[in-house]
């Protein structure tokens, strides 16, 4: 097979996933426009596309290595896309390398346009990106995987997109970027929450395949009494951030959210299921990535 259908790329690259991104570029935004008014650069739109390839370009390199890493059949040949239809092997990998070399083209624009800082920071994130699946200790079988993800999905891309909107006006500070941390938090824990529900429910296929995640070592009870407890306060976070002059009011308008999605998320705590209960924990965590940056933004439009 030489060609893909659109269901198939739709699930090889995840694609439904990565308008959650622009959601994380616009709370970057948001913050720059709250602190400086600042306006986005042409810099800033060509980042948004080079998160969009190499998002596609991770998930279906993820796909790839999970495949080839797995040792049960039975996960290679039911659950992994590419076994379940049978997709070539060889034309995987060249789609694949085709979008990485694309999003690495388009990175070297952006830093050429920009300066080192940006050439550093994508760096990183091009590291953290393919290594997550990559060799035979790939950072998603690691007891890190959640916490490192999270960070790099939830700050790193908030961070880029605060520094493409500011720089040009502004000498970005270590202080600077410490308070960006802060407000991206909210974002970094609803990432490490998707994660940490994702591998609890996984827990016994990533035993199979010789993947110890962070559950592997905290156990199914206490990985979701740790996802109960950051949902808990993530919502505690909002408010201080508000309080210490970090963010607009309008983001309390989240904490409504939260009696609702506390008592969905009662029946994550009695079952974890990957087909019943874990888009539970999926609607209540993007939720709050989708409207924490939304209303980020339009309270900025008070100020």
């Amino acid at each position: 097979m030489k060609q893909l259908t659109f269901k198939q790329f739709w699930e090889l690259s995840e694609i439904y996933t990565a308008p959650l991104n622009l959601f994380i570029i616009l709370l970057g935004y948001g913050i720059a426009k709250f602190q400086f008014n600042s306006r986005p650069s042409p810099e800033f739109f060509l980042f948004i596309l080079i998160i969009v390839m190499f998002h596609i370009t991770v998930n279906i390199f993820n796909h790839y290595m999970d495949y080839q890493n797995a040792s049960d059949e039975n996960y290679k040949q039911q659950t992994n896309i590419i076994g379940r239809d049978h997709l070539d092997l060889r034309f995987v990998r060249n789609f694949y390398l085709a979008n990485l070399v694309v999003s690495f083209l388009l990175g070297l624009l952006l830093v050429w346009r920009t300066n080192w800082v940006i050439g550093i920071l994508g760096v990183i994130g091009f590291y953290i990106g393919l290594f997550y699946s990559y060799g035979r200790r790939p950072l998603n079988s690691l007891p890190i995987a959640e916490a490192l993800t999270g960070t790099a999905s939830g700050f790193f891309i908030t961070v880029v997109s605060y520094y493409l909107a500011v720089y040009q006006h502004q000498v970005v500070t270590a202080a600077m970027v410490g308070k960006v941390f802060l407000i991206s938090l909210p974002l970094v824990l609803m990432m490490f929450n998707n994660l940490l529900a994702n591998n609890t429910c996984d827990l016994e296929e990533d035993i199979e395949n010789h993947r110890k995640t962070l559950v592997y070592y905290l156990g199914k009870p206490l990985a979701v009494k740790v996802l109960l407890s950051v949902y808990v306060f993530s919502f505690i976070w909002l408010a201080v951030l508000v309080f210490a002059g970090l963010a607009p009011w309008t983001i309390l308008f989240l904490l409504l959210l939260f009696p609702k999605n506390w008592q969905s998320l009662k029946k994550y705590r009695a079952l974890q299921d990957k087909k019943t209960t874990f888009p539970i924990v999926l609607k209540a965590m993007s939720a709050i990535m989708v409207l924490y940056p939304l209303l980020y933004f339009v309270g900025t439009l008070f100020y």
